[in-house]
C-alpha cells in the first residue's frame, strides 16, 4: 500500500511518532512518503491509498496551520486517513476536529491515536515542575501501541478497498470545556499568551533555528530575531533556541522544552532501528 504521512513536529515529538509509523509499516512492505505540511501544497497530495494527517495537540486542538492545510485541501472523495497526535495526555477536541475537516474534504477516516510524550507547553510545565521532572515518557508500552494502531490502520484501509463498510473516527464537536480553547487555537491567536517577547542580545547567536523551527514562517532574522503577526503561539522559537535567547515575561527559561533526550533510542528499545 502506497501511504502519504503528512506531518508537522514543533519539538520533535511528533517526528518521533511518524518515524514509528514509517519504519513499522515500511517493515510490512509498504511504502510510505514523509512530508511536512509546510512543505507541501495542499492541491498536491493526490494519488496515495491511505494518509496520515499528524500533527501536536496546541491547547486541545491539531496545530493551526495543519488545520489551514486540510481546509484547503481539493475533495478526496472515499480516499482512506486516520489522524495521528502527540501531546500531554489528552487530545481534547483535536481528534474531533481534524475528522470533521478530513470528512467534509469526502474522506473516510479510520481511526486517530495518540502518542502520550512530554508537554511542550512552558506554561503548564512552570505549573507543574514536579510531574514533568520525574516523568518519562513515551515508553515502549506507547510506541507499541503506535506501532499496533498504524499496522490496524492499514488493514482497515484494505477493508475499506474491498467495500467493507467501517466504523469512522468520531467527528461531532459536543459542546465541551476545551472546545472554546480549541476554536481559539486554530484561529492561531495563542500568542497573545506569551506575555512581553523579547530577545537576549547577547545570548542570541543568530543561528536561525528559531526561524527553521517555525511552522508559519513567522520568524525572521535581521541581526537578531523578528516575530510577525501571523505568529500563532506554539512556543516552538522558545523551545528550540539552543542559548534560551528567547524571553517571555510568561514564564523563565528553565520551564521550556528541549526534546526527548535520545529519540534514536526510544526507537531501538521498541525493536525499530535506524
Amino acid at each position: 500500500m502506497l501511504l502519504l504521512i503528512l506531518y508537522e513536529s514543533c519539538t520533535g515529538n511528533t517526528q518521533l511518532g511518524v518515524e514509528v509509523i514509517r519504519r513499522t509499516l515500511e517493515r510490512e512492505g509498504h511504502r510510505c512518503t514523509v512530508q511536512r505540511f509546510r512543505d507541501t501544497a495542499p492541491d498536491e497530495v493526490d494519488g496515495y491509498d491511505l494518509y496520515c494527517f499528524a500533527t501536536p495537540i496546541q491547547s486541545f486542538a491539531p496545530l493551526t496551520p495543519v488545520h489551514r492545510f486540510i481546509k484547503a485541501m481539493p475533495k478526496l472523495r472515499g480516499l482512506p486517513a486516520f489522524i495521528f497526535t502527540t501531546g500531554g495526555g489528552w487530545p481534547g477536541v483535536a481528534h474531533r476536529m481534524m475528522a470533521g475537516a478530513l470528512r467534509r474534504k469526502g474522506m473516510v477516516v479510520l481511526g486517530a491515536h495518540l502518542l502520550a510524550c512530554p508537554d511542550n507547553w512552558p506554561i503548564g510545565r512552570m505549573l507543574d515542575r514536579h510531574f514533568y521532572n520525574r516523568f518519562t515518557f513515551p515508553r515502549k508500552r506507547s510506541i507499541r501501541k503506535t506501532q499496533a494502531f498504524a499496522t490496524e490502520m492499514v488493514n482497515r484501509a484494505y477493508r475499506h478497498r474491498d467495500g467493507i463498510k467501517l466504523k469512522q473516527a468520531p467527528h461531532i464537536l459536543w459542546p465541551t470545556p476545551t472546545l472554546p480553547l480549541g476554536l481559539l487555537a486554530v484561529k492561531g491567536v495563542l500568542s497573545r499568551g506569551y506575555g512581553k517577547r523579547s530577545v537576549d542580545a547577547g545570548a542570541c547567536t543568530a543561528c536561525g533555528i528559531c526561524v527553521e523551527s517555525c511552522p508559519v514562517g513567522a520568524v525572521s532574522l535581521a541581526g537578531l530575531p523578528q516575530f510577525a503577526d501571523s505568529c500563532i503561539g506554539c512556543w516552538a522559537c522558545f523551545n528550540n533556541c539552543p542559548e534560551s535567547a528567547i524571553l517571555t515575561t510568561a514564564c523563565k527559561p528553565e520551564c521550556y522544552y528541549g526534546g526527548l533526550q535520545d529519540p534514536e533510542k526510544l526507537l531501538r528499545k521498541a525493536g525499530l532501528p535506524a
